[in-house]
C-alpha cells in the first residue's frame, strides 16, 4: 500500500518537473524579449530625447556686497573693505501652464517608443520686494543684470526657440540656465534695474517639448495653476499632486491641476536647497503624466505564466 502511493506521488512529481521545463524556458524567452524591448526603449529615448522635467521659471539676481572689517596691525586699528558675492532668488507670485501633448510612435524592428509633443504656454508675474529684499545699506550692495532661468532635464527636445515677454518687452532666451541646482535649461537676461518699491514683473513664454514617456512640472508658483491636454487615453498621473479634474476617454484625457505654497512649501525648499545645497527636495515636488501603453504584451505573458504554475500545482 505505502509503496504504491510513494509510486503515485513520484510519478507526479516528475510529471510537474517535466512540465516545468517548457514553462520556465517561456518564461526565459519573455524575460529576454522584454530586456530587448527596454534596450531600444533606452536607446530611441537616448537618440532623440528622453522623459521630461520643467523646473521654473526663476528670477535670479546677482549681487555683490561690500563688507567692512576692523584690523589690528602694528598695534593700529584700520578698516579694510571685501567684497562677497552672491545670488538672490524669486519664485513666481502665481504660475500658470496650458500644455497640449501630441503623441508619436518610433519603430525599431518589433519594439515601439512612444514619444510626445509637448506644445507649453507658461505665464505669470513676479513680486519682486522693494530693493530686492536685501537688508541693511543698500549702497553696499551692486547688483548685476538679473536673468531668469528655467530647467529642463533635456535640452535636445526643444522645438522652439522660446523668448520671454516681460511687461510688453520681448527678450530672446540664451541657452543654459546658469543655474547649478536648475541642470541644463535656458535663461534669458532683463532689463529689470533695482526699485525702492515693490515691482511687479508680468511673463509670457512659449515652450515647445518632445519627450519619451513622461513629462513632470515643479508648481514652482504661490499659486499655481496647470492644464494638460493629450490625444493618448492611457495616461498615468504620476508625483506628489494628483489633478484636481481630470477626465480620460477612448480620444484622450484633460487634467487640471491647482496648488499654492501652502501644499507644496517650495519656498522653503528653495531655500534649503541655496543655503544648505540640500536640492533633492525642492526637484521631486512634482506633478506630472505618464502615456503608458494600454496592453502590455509582456505583462500579460508574465501573469499566464504565473497561471501555468498554478494549473501545474
Amino acid at each position: 500500500m505505502n509503496r504504491n502511493l510513494f509510486l503515485k506521488l513520484g510519478t507526479i512529481g516528475l510529471l510537474m518537473l517535466l512540465l516545468l521545463i517548457p514553462v520556465s524556458m517561456i518564461d526565459g524567452t519573455i524575460s529576454e524579449r522584454q530586456g530587448q524591448r527596454d534596450q531600444v526603449l533606452a536607446d530611441i529615448a537616448r537618440s532623440s530625447s528622453t522623459d521630461q522635467q520643467i523646473v521654473g521659471p526663476l528670477l535670479v539676481v546677482p549681487y555683490t556686497k561690500t563688507v567692512k572689517e576692523v584690523r589690528m596691525r602694528d598695534k593700529v586699528r584700520y578698516e579694510e573693505k571685501r567684497a562677497i558675492g552672491g545670488w538672490l532668488y524669486f519664485l513666481p507670485d502665481n504660475f500658470e501652464l496650458k500644455g497640449t501633448m501630441a503623441t508619436e510612435t518610433r519603430e525599431r524592428g518589433i519594439y515601439q517608443a512612444r514619444l510626445f509633443h509637448a506644445r507649453n504656454s507658461l505665464s505669470g508675474s513676479f513680486k519682486v520686494p522693494a530693493n530686492w529684499g536685501v537688508e541693511g545699506n543698500i549702497e553696499d550692495y551692486t547688483f548685476a543684470k538679473p536673468f531668469v532661468a528655467i530647467g529642463i532635464r533635456d535640452i535636445r527636445g526643444i522645438e522652439n526657440s522660446p523668448a520671454l515677454r516681460l511687461n510688453g518687452k520681448v527678450q530672446p532666451f540664451e541657452p543654459g540656465s546658469l543655474v547649478a541646482f536648475l541642470g541644463d535649461g535656458i535663461h534669458a537676461p532683463l532689463e529689470v534695474k533695482t526699485a525702492a518699491e515693490i515691482q511687479t514683473l508680468e511673463f509670457s513664454l512659449d515652450l515647445d517639448l518632445q519627450g519619451t514617456g513622461k513629462l513632470e512640472l515643479v508648481p514652482v508658483g504661490r499659486e499655481s495653476r496647470i492644464s494638460l491636454a493629450s490625444d493618448w487615453p492611457h495616461p498615468s498621473f504620476i508625483g506628489n499632486y494628483l489633478p484636481a479634474q481630470r477626465e480620460v476617454g477612448a480620444e484622450g484625457f484633460t487634467a487640471q491641476w491647482q496648488t499654492s505654497f501652502f501644499s507644496t512649501n517650495l519656498q522653503e525648499a528653495l531655500t534649503n536647497c541655496t543655503v544648505k545645497g540640500e536640492c533633492d527636495g525642492f526637484k521631486q515636488r512634482t506633478l506630472g503624466v505618464s502615456l503608458l501603453d494600454g496592453v502590455d504584451q509582456y505583462l500579460k505573458s508574465e501573469r499566464a505564466i504565473k497561471y501555468a504554475l498554478l494549473f501545474i500545482g
